[in-house]
């Protein structure tokens, strides 16, 4: 059981770094598309894209995608504990829907790059890792999403991240 355990950290941490390594594409695609004056900033919206959503994702989205899972609740809208990964919330399962959450919010920076301020943007990372992601995760991966095929099996809702973005 230790070994299973073991792999299944490890898997889940190597496939989030993947995932969270999107970041880093979509960072060059932004700079790629804008103006050479512009490069600094939009690759520091990137990295608080990366900050602002871990805030958000941290401390509400976890809990309004995954918090009070029970299958014998039936169906929510969102979940309603776990706020600031309070409760026994393994840390390599947040990380990995962490990077989903992250890569989903820079998905949208080269569309706004050289067309909002900052501070909205930031504004914008936190509430989409924050709530809209969330709402989506809830609604298709939960055991009790309202949208969710089957409580068995969490991957027939892999497009929930494409619908979210």
């Amino acid at each position: 059981a230790s070994l299973i355990s073991g792999v299944d950290t490890f898997y889940l941490i190597y496939a989030g770094a993947l995932v969270y390594f999107m970041q880093l594409g979509f960072a060059m695609l932004c700079a790629g598309s804008i103006r050479e004056k512009n490069v600094k900033n939009v690759l520091l919206w990137n990295l608080l894209d990366s900050a602002g959503g871990a805030f958000g994702f941290w401390s509400v989205g976890y809990a309004f995608a995954y918090g009070g899972d029970d299958i014998n609740k039936g169906k929510t809208f969102i979940g309603n504990s776990g706020f600031f990964l309070s409760g026994d919330t393994p840390m390599e399962v947040w990380f990995f829907q962490f990077a989903f959450a992250c890569a989903l919010s820079s998905i949208v920076a080269g569309t706004i790059a050289e067309r909002c301020k900052m501070t909205a943007y930031l504004c914008y990372s936190i509430f989409l890792c924050g709530f809209v992601y969330p709402v989506c995760a809830h609604a298709f991966w939960s055991v009790n999403g309202f949208l969710s095929a089957t409580t068995a099996e969490p991957l027939w809702g892999s497009g929930a991240v494409d619908l979210a973005g």
